[in-house]
């Protein structure tokens, strides 16, 4: 029997609810097995690199889900901390189930892009040059096509050679089709083109790209002058730490040390100097007993 929801009635019934429902039911069982969620923008990504990074994830005993937006809108809403992020299923996604670090799946994909050429019309995000050199291509109707791209070209020993780097295009402006076919001609594909991690979850934190995209060459110097920092500020305000314990003992005891010497405060760690102080002294004033008798 039909069911009301709000002013609609709702079948439970029908074929297609029903298989709805329970690819939403397989799939929230499936994130359960695994330790991250990595949810992947789709747009613009070509569906041999997706079958690639489908194939290299299942490889570490990991899935891809791929699901239209109602199913993928129910998924999000079994995890609270998902619900808070449904916005990003206003664009196609697939959803990534991995036992690996999302840092190391946001690396994967990251290693995982390839170039592509550019396309007539496409707006330049960066500035695209050819630098200058030597090409294949022999004299004839491409020296034309590459100075009409504006490519300060010439010919050398029957070759055309890129006579000084060429700016074919800025950042913002459309790719005309005399420039796309110069870059074609010249092999450049100046555009690379690989699966976008929009974010990742691993049970208990939310990461974002921005986060993710911090590699060791960034975070080094950044993390080895904060932990100087912290050193110090540890040794000078006497806040005793794992790592700045061993140095503040030695400090002090040598601190020590020098007080007990020099206020003659005797103890097991200065006696034996003390002593040795005393004997000089007295060996000094042996000369003057002598004179005085």
């Amino acid at each position: 029997m039909a069911k009301k929801k709000g002013k609609y009635k709702v079948n439970p019934e029908r074929p297609a609810i029903k298989e709805k429902a329970g690819k939403v039911k397989e799939i929230i069982k499936e994130t359960k097995d695994y330790s991250t969620l990595a949810v992947i923008d789709l747009r613009g990504l070509p569906d041999s690199l997706l079958q690639n990074i489908r194939k290299n994830i299942r490889k570490e005993g990991g899935r891809v889900r791929i699901a239209k937006k109602a199913i993928m809108e129910r998924v999000f809403d079994s995890k609270s901390v998902l619900s808070q992020k449904k916005e990003v299923l206003k664009v196609p996604v697939a959803l990534a189930m991995t036992n690996q670090s999302p840092y190391l799946v946001n690396k994967f994909l990251n290693e995982n892009k390839k170039r592509r050429a550019a396309k007539v019309g496409e707006i330049a995000p960066f500035e695209i040059a050819v630098p200058e050199g030597e090409t294949d291509l022999p004299p004839g109707p491409a020296l034309s096509e590459l100075k009409g791209a504006g490519l300060n070209v010439q010919i050398k020993a029957g070759k055309i050679v890129i006579a000084k780097t060429s700016v074919v295009a800025k950042p913002g402006e459309a790719l005309t089709d005399v420039k796309v076919k110069a870059l074609q001609k010249l092999g450049i594909m100046p555009f690379e083109v690989g699966a976008k991690l929009l974010f990742a979850y691993d049970g208990e934190y939310l990461y974002g790209k921005e986060v993710l995209d911090i590699d060791a060459h960034t975070l080094n110097p950044e993390f080895s002058a904060a932990l100087k920092d912290a050193f110090n500020f540890s040794l000078n305000s006497g806040y005793p730490t794992g790592m700045s314990i061993g140095i503040a003992l030695s400090e002090a005891f040598r601190q020590t040390r020098n007080a007990g010497i020099n206020g003659n405060l005797y103890s097991s760690s200065v006696i034996e100097q003390l002593l040795t102080s005393a004997i000089r002294q007295g060996t000094a004033l042996e000369p003057m007993e002598k004179i005085k008798k």
